[in-house]
């Protein structure tokens, strides 16, 4: 019997492959749906991810939550940072993304799936080292990339138009910061992501700032969100995909 094993994947093709292998699932979207997650629920946040904003909407006014918005212009957004207020701990939110809440929606209620980046790295491997043990299942780390759009070709859309997903090296550099945190045998691709993630860590804000999805960022004034998900082990969260909500791991037993 071999012994279980980290592999890494991408998006939710994917996602599907490792559902259909009953793999615990680690959903990594940098910037920025993960670290918004990890952010919130770390600070007491119930987080409701959507594929749709309509649905959102229609979602925030059954459960009584509020609907995300774009940074600058609503209490709530993908930026971490709007979850910086114990003071609303509590709350429950609903947060699109093309991303990582696209992923997050596709789970079910017999599967498992970790939210994980940079900023909870050693608390997902730690928790996941406890599962594996556990069940003796699988793990995917699934790096979930950018949209981008067939049309006009921008590599950063968060508006529902025909696209595909592409590499987005934020992703894979935080599948490798977690990898490097726990003991399993891994795949020769999920050992390579760990040996990346390893050679370049004391580059790791210089890099992000550069990525398509950091110099967007910059672009629009929120550098400061990159510098956010960029610190390591900042938080002991590990968020949990649950019914629908994403609350925090411990919260579940």
């Amino acid at each position: 019997m071999k012994n279980p094993c980290i592999h890494i994947d991408w998006s939710t093709d994917g996602l599907q492959f490792a559902l259909k292998s009953n793999d615990i699932v680690i959903i990594v979207d940098t910037l920025r749906f993960s670290s918004a997650v990890v952010t919130a629920v770390a600070h007491g946040f119930t987080v409701y991810p959507v594929a749709d904003e309509r649905k959102g909407r229609e979602l925030a006014a059954s459960v009584g939550a509020v609907m995300a918005g774009k940074p600058g212009k609503a209490r709530y957004s993908l930026s971490p940072r709007s979850f910086l207020d114990r003071e609303r701990a509590g709350t429950a939110v609903v947060l699109y993304s093309p991303n990582g809440a696209v992923c997050a929606s596709h789970i079910q209620h017999n599967d498992t799936a970790y939210i994980g980046c940079f900023l909870n790295a050693r608390a997902v491997a730690q928790h996941l080292r406890a599962c594996v043990d556990t069940t003796g299942r699988n793990v995917t780390m699934l790096a979930c990339g950018e949209q981008r759009a067939f049309a006009s070709g921008e590599r950063i859309i968060y508006v529902k138009e025909d696209g595909q997903r592409v590499f987005a090296v934020e992703d894979y550099l935080a599948c490798g910061a977690i990898i490097s945190f726990i003991d399993m045998d891994k795949t020769a691709e999920a050992t390579i992501c760990e040996a990346t993630f390893r050679a370049t860590r004391d580059h790791l804000l210089e890099l992000m700032l550069g990525s398509f999805s950091g110099r967007y960022l910059n672009d629009k004034g929120l550098a400061a969100d990159v510098e956010h998900a960029a610190q390591i082990n900042l938080y002991d969260t590990v968020p949990v995909v649950c019914e629908g909500r994403i609350i925090a791991a411990n919260a579940t037993t």
